[in-house]
């Protein structure tokens, strides 16, 4: 089964006009309310959750946490559309688990190549990226590419498809700092733009994610230059 595309909206209209775009490029899509959201998240293939903010943040925010706090939906990638004029409010969807705002009205190409991105599971890399197979194994950390999976001893993750590939790339080069326009290219599909709080936002998430698994912190921030791994 494809995985689909889950539009939260109290706007009949809105939906009914991303629905046939998404239709035409080859994407299902369902609209849902919080609760169908929720369960649908759990039980089906989803490829992104696009939530529609306008007049609803507070709820839209409550979702994120929803989504980001269940270990079965923890990793699918969020969306959000925000009206034109309400941009003060990206910072705190992305500290709730946002993957990526558009801010309306949105270019629809720009949404359809973000699920193209997602869908296949690749981004630009760097020149200088060495290229391995479907698993990276460090120590007792071992990441595996085709699910997203993070596995520590008898723990096991799955991470969105921006933390896992800023994973996968500072675990490359263990101690070597990356700058936060190279994990840009590295994570982010080419030709978007991403602002630096953005990248500081997913290695919190990180960061987070790895010392409640590992009860150490693999990620050091290294002032006005970027961010590394350790395993000292």
């Amino acid at each position: 089964m494809n995985p689909i595309v889950l539009f939260w909206s109290q706007n009949p209209d809105l939906y009914m006009l991303f629905s046939h775009i998404f239709a035409v490029e080859g994407f299902k899509s369902t609209l849902v309310d919080e609760e169908d959201l929720c369960k649908l998240a759990a039980q089906t293939p989803v490829l992104a959750i696009l939530l529609d903010t306008e007049n609803n943040i507070e709820q839209a925010l409550r979702i994120c946490n929803s989504v980001k706090s269940d270990r079965t939906t923890a990793h699918i990638p969020l969306l959000a559309l925000v009206p034109g004029g309400n941009e003060r409010h990206y910072l705190d969807l992305l500290k709730a688990g946002v993957n990526e705002s558009f801010v309306r009205p949105a270019s629809p190409g720009r949404i359809l190549g973000y699920l193209q991105f997602l869908q296949s599971g690749t981004s630009r890399e760097a020149p200088s990226t060495p290229r391995y197979g479907n698993t990276l194994n460090i120590g007792e950390l071992s990441l595996e590419m085709s699910q997203r999976l993070v596995r520590y001893g008898s723990q096991e993750v799955q991470l969105g498809p921006i933390e896992f590939k800023l994973l996968w790339r500072l675990l490359q080069a263990p101690g070597r700092v990356f700058s936060r326009s190279e994990l840009i290219e590295t994570a982010w599909p080419a030709n978007h733009y991403v602002e630096p709080r953005t990248v500081d936002v997913h290695i919190g998430r990180l960061r987070r994610i790895l010392e409640q698994m590992t009860g150490r912190k693999l990620i050091r921030t290294i002032r006005s230059s970027g961010y590394a791994a350790e395993f000292d």
